[in-house]
């Protein structure tokens, strides 16, 4: 059904409904949807088909679904927000602002901004513009004062050798260049066009090439002039009020078209800004203004409507997909060009609001009428054939009581030609459509119970369901009032009761579930619960073909009748909603729900969704909706308390091819570092920079919410992963590698597009590369070797112990023992015949056995671990001379330089010195002859030093016979890695000095 058909629909008594004709359906997005200020100074789409906007607050990027702040840098260092005036883009891509009063180039991806200076001291004016030509110079208006252009060779902003010239004096306004290459220069003195082929300025004053425009010589204070691609001339100017006038060179008329968008009030109006779409059509916005351009009538349209709310459009932007953005000191808005047939209508709440509960299609003889009945206004009904209200029949003799208006729902009853209404406790308005007359009536059988819901069977009977749980059958012939009967109580309220294919009865609860009953006795043939249902709170339920029952209230049910299965979807499965208003199916069998957030489209097939989300029309659609009926023709209508909404569901494209996704941003710990539409190599980030979110979405506004997109990470997921409602993708703590991060739109019928690319490497860090994971296996094998080179070292070691103690052993005890041996026998064989042999030979054993006792306490000694330290030696030294030399009665000095003490010497070196040491001191005992000894310890550079000197007889070194005591010292020496020497000379006495290499 076409939209005139509609333009009288829903036109009620005189206050029933808001006249208001929507030509675009309008997004407006502001301080709630993240624009950083309502106050919009400027936007530019760029040729990715994003759009940049400028604020008092700063500069943002919009991609049809969040905004992003951008920072403006200089050398580095963050600027403080500063208003952003302006956004252009030359033929290069390259992106020029106006940041405050500063103009230069801006770098989104590094955030750097490189302003260029002014030659010369601009001084003030009232306003000042950036404009660029088609070969790309750069050229910043002073209006009211001069043009400047941006010298490419000094790099500076200068009014010196401008490629735009204008009489001397003239002060310019804006500037236009046409199809030619020249330069019309709207001045307040009026229009200079110069022509830079020929170096020659025309005005009115001097016009050789005839230029009609040139020929009206009233034009003073001219804002803005525009040849559009038709060939009219328009032109703008101030002579004191604002003229906005066209010439058609064709027919050389020229026509003021002020008037026609004109805001009908005394509020000060500009039509200061043009923009002209594909197809060029004009359209002229400003203070106070927003029209277009009707050709054929020649006239300008103005657009009013109430969700377009603005004072002052600063700048209008055609978007490719198709519709205008607007940026206005409201806010951001998008008129959307593809705006669908459907017939919106908002009812009037003057008197409150008109709870509407139930809408049915009426065809009765032929004629349609649409009946919508209201909780408290009773019903209303139109046609839309002719859209002339005849419902004042309805109310005659209707009881005054305010229940009897409290409608809850209706029924057409063809068999009887009556119309069912079921009213508030328990009253009934049946409405006869052939006498046109209207009865009330209150039977038994209800009890008093607002009736919820009418339904009928196959045989005619109908069905009514109660606020207290009542089920009530009617069977009469017309209108009879024993022809009710309670068929069964269950309880608590019934929302909703329909008769399935099968001629079963089924009633939904709001504490009990679902029950199916049979249509003869009212007997329970089936009750699901919450054990099945997602909940036993059921509002909503609709028989979608034999097998396949949907309902629901918070979530959504699908029951197969014939497998006893169920299936729950919700928010997080496509729906815009978990919370179910009305269930309706078109004619291809689709189900359409309506919802709280909008209208979620659902095929039962498949289990999939298609939500209209809020680029969409359905987006504006009231969030308490109730009821909704499907016409004979095929279209769906759904009511909410105080609007109607009808459409043909068929409308809407299930196969739109879909287009390619635009990753649109990619964060690093939640900071912006690119996205999908920069051209350079692969990204390479740290190993520690492992933490990265891609935020994708397709840059055409209209439709982007029209798809569901898959993501997945090459080379770390092994599948698709469809999106959810953040179109966001995060991943942490990934692993050095290659990675391809793909991104894929598709549509209902499961085609895709072509998958955006995003590819990134995260580089190992030291401890993660192959050569550093080598070295660190030939470390550890190192290691392991090492462990076990030290423990075979101890082994060695305990072996080398256990053989010098076997040896030691052997030496010095095993020799003492023989020896005691022996002379125990010689002992023992001189015991008789000559004792003092004998007693000889014990003192001998003795002695023998003392030197065996002092052997072993020596080896005992040096193995304890107790006695490791230097200075624990020198004091067994001590003892030892002391014993030794005071028996002797030979006294003893000892000199230990301290560093001496902190030495650390292996056990078989600390046994090796002090054997040398005993050895010295029993030498100088047995043998010096000396009243006194003199014993040193010292550090001498890298040499550790000992001496022992007696002052005894000494002797003549010739003389000395070495015996194992001197050839022992020497082996014990060179086992030291150490020189011992001798000094002695007869009656000098001796000194052993003993010089180890440390």
């Amino acid at each position: 059904m076409k939209k005139l058909l509609f333009l009288g629909l829903l036109l009620f008594v005189a206050m029933s409904l808001v006249a208001e004709t929507k030509r675009f359906f309008v997004n407006r997005f502001g301080l709630a949807e993240g624009l950083s200020a309502n106050q919009v100074l400027t936007i530019h789409q760029d040729h990715n088909r994003f759009l940049w906007i400028g604020t008092p607050n700063g500069l943002q990027r919009f991609d049809g679904r969040k905004f992003m702040t951008y920072q403006i840098k200089i050398d580095g260092v963050t600027q403080p927000s500063l208003p952003v005036y302006e956004i252009q883009e030359d033929e290069s891509g390259k992106m020029w602002l106006r940041v405050g009063q500063e103009y230069g180039i801006y770098v989104p991806e590094t955030e750097q901004f490189t302003p260029f200076s002014f030659e010369k001291n601009r001084g003030s004016t009232l306003d000042e513009v950036l404009w660029m030509d088609r070969k790309g110079n750069v050229f910043v208006v002073l209006k009211g004062h001069k043009i400047l252009w941006l010298n490419p060779k000094t790099g500076l902003i200068s009014d010196q050798n401008s490629l735009i010239k204008i009489p001397d004096g003239w002060r310019p306004n804006s500037v236009f260049e046409d199809v030619d290459g020249r330069y019309w220069v709207s001045c307040i003195e009026g229009i200079a066009v110069y022509d830079p082929e020929l170096m020659e300025i025309f005005t009115s004053a001097y016009n050789p090439l005839k230029l009609e425009i040139l020929n009206r010589p009233d034009f003073g204070y001219v804002v803005n002039t525009y040849v559009d691609g038709q060939g009219l001339i328009w032109v703008n100017y101030w002579a004191p009020d604002e003229f906005l006038l066209s010439y058609n060179p064709k027919t050389k008329i020229w026509k003021n078209h002020k008037s026609e968008i004109d805001p009908g009030n005394d509020n000060y109006q500009e039509a200061y800004g043009m923009i002209v779409l594909p197809g060029d059509r004009v359209w002229r916005y400003g203070i106070q203004t927003l029209a277009d351009f009707d050709r054929s009538s020649g006239k300008f349209n103005k657009l009013v409507q109430s969700d377009l709310n603005f004072d002052k459009i600063t700048q209008a932007v055609w978007d490719v997909s198709g519709g205008i953005w607007l940026g206005t000191d409201q806010g951001l808005y998008f008129l959307h060009f593809e705006t669908p047939d459907i017939y919106f209508q908002k009812l009037d709440t003057g008197d409150g609001n008109n709870e509407l509960q139930a809408i049915r299609e009426i065809i009765y003889q032929g004629d349609t009428t649409i009946w919508v009945g209201s909780w408290g206004k009773g019903l209303r009904l139109f046609k839309p054939q002719t859209g002339e209200l005849n419902s004042s029949w309805l109310q005659h003799n209707q009881p005054k009581s305010v229940e009897f208006r409290q409608v809850w729902d209706l029924h057409y009853d063809e068999k009887r030609g009556l119309i069912w209404v079921g009213l508030q406790f328990g009253n009934l308005q049946i409405v006869d459509l052939k006498t046109k007359k209207s009865t009330w009536i209150r039977p038994d059988a209800f009890d008093g119970s607002t009736i919820r819901t009418i339904t009928e069977d196959a045989q005619g009977h109908l069905w009514f369901g109660t606020q207290r749980g009542g089920i009530v059958r009617y069977s009469g012939g017309g209108l009879d009032l024993t022809g009710f009967q309670r068929i069964r109580n269950l309880g608590g309220i019934i929302p909703k009761l329909i008769v399935s294919k099968d001629q079963k009865l089924w009633v939904t609860t709001v504490h009990d579930g679902v029950y199916v009953l049979d249509l003869e006795e009212g007997k329970v043939l089936m009750h699901l619960d919450q054990t099945i249902l997602s909940s036993n709170k059921i509002e909503k339920i609709y028989q979608l073909n034999d097998s396949i029952f949907l309902m629901g209230f918070e979530l959504l049910n699908k029951y197969n009748v014939l497998t006893g299965k169920n299936q729950v979807f919700s928010y997080s499965d496509g729906m815009v909603s978990n919370v179910i208003s009305h269930i309706e199916s078109d004619k291809s069998g689709l189900v359409w729900i309506y919802t709280p957030n909008g209208m979620t489209r659902f095929d039962a097939l498949s289990n999939s969704f298609s939500s209209f989300g809020k680029n969409h029309f359905f987006y504006q659609l009231p969030s308490d909706g109730y009821s909704g009926t499907r016409f004979s023709d095929g279209q769906l209508a759904f009511v909410s308390n105080n609007a109607i909404l009808i459409f043909d569901p068929l409308q809407f494209d299930r196969n739109l091819p879909p287009p390619r996704p635009t990753i649109t941003g990619v964060s690093l710990f939640g900071k912006y570092v690119g996205d999908g539409t920069i051209e350079n190599s692969k990204k390479k980030f740290d190993s520690f920079q492992n933490t990265i979110a891609f935020d994708f979405n397709l840059l055409n506004f209209p439709i982007q919410d029209r798809f569901v997109y898959f993501y997945r990470l090459v080379g770390a997921d092994p599948n698709w992963i469809q999106a959810k409602s953040d179109f966001q993708a995060e991943y942490s703590l990934l692993p050095p590698g290659d990675y391809r991060f793909e991104v894929r739109a598709g549509n209902e019928f499961g085609f895709f597009s072509e998958a955006a690319g995003y590819d990134f490497e995260i580089r190992p860090s030291l401890v993660q590369t192959w050569w550093f994971k080598a070295l660190m296996g030939l470390i550890f094998l190192g290691i392991i070797g090492l462990i076990y080179r030290l423990h075979v070292n101890r082994i060695l070691a305990v072996v080398k112990l256990r053989s010098r103690l076997a040896r030691d052993l052997h030496d010095d005890m095993g020799s003492t023992l023989s020896t005691i041996n022996i002379l125990s026998s010689m002992a023992k064989t001189k015991l008789g015949t000559d004792p003092a042999k004998s007693s000889e030979y014990i003192s001998k054993i003795s002695e023998n056995s003392q030197r065996m006792m002092e052997a072993m306490d020596d080896i005992v000694w040096s193995i304890k671990p107790q006695n490791d330290s230097m200075e624990k030696l020198i004091a067994r030294m001590r003892e030892f001379a002391n014993q030794v030399l005071e028996s002797k009665d030979i006294l003893f000095s000892m000199e230990i330089d301290d560093r001496v003490l902190g030495m650390k010497l292996s056990m078989d070196a600390r046994r090796d010195l002090f054997l040398i040491f005993k050895e010295g001191i029993n030498n100088a005992a047995k043998y010096s002859g000396a009243s006194r000894v003199f014993i040193s310890f010292g550090l001498d550079g890298r040499f550790f030093t000992m001496r022992i000197r007696d002052y005894g007889k000494g002797f003549d070194l010739k003389d000395l016979e070495e015996g194992n005591g001197l050839e022992n010292m020497k082996k014990r020496a060179i086992n030291l890695q150490g020189n011992l020497e001798i000094k002695t000379e007869p009656g000098q006495g001796t000194e052993l000095v003993l010089k180890v290499n440390l």
